[in-house]
């Protein structure tokens, strides 16, 4: 089994590829992620597939790093 490739945010944080790419799918369908006191969190959650909650649960820490570093306007 190989593992996930990874990828540097411009000054910020390695995450992982299959990230970055969940956060520009769900953002493309209208999704705006959050986080507050290391939890994420989906806006539309009701729209989300059995999928996308495991992606996002699989992704999680990875997500909440994506979502730290555009909040501080990197």
């Amino acid at each position: 089994m190989t593992s996930p490739s990874s990828l540097q945010l411009r000054d910020g944080p390695i995450v992982r590829e299959t990230a970055v790419s969940l956060a520009l799918s769900l953002e493309a369908r209208g999704h705006v992620m959050t986080a507050h006191d290391d939890k994420l969190t989906v806006s539309e959650g009701s729209r989300l597939t059995a999928e996308d909650r495991a992606a996002i649960a699989r992704e999680r820490l990875h997500l909440l790093a994506i979502v730290v570093y555009c909040a501080e306007g990197r």
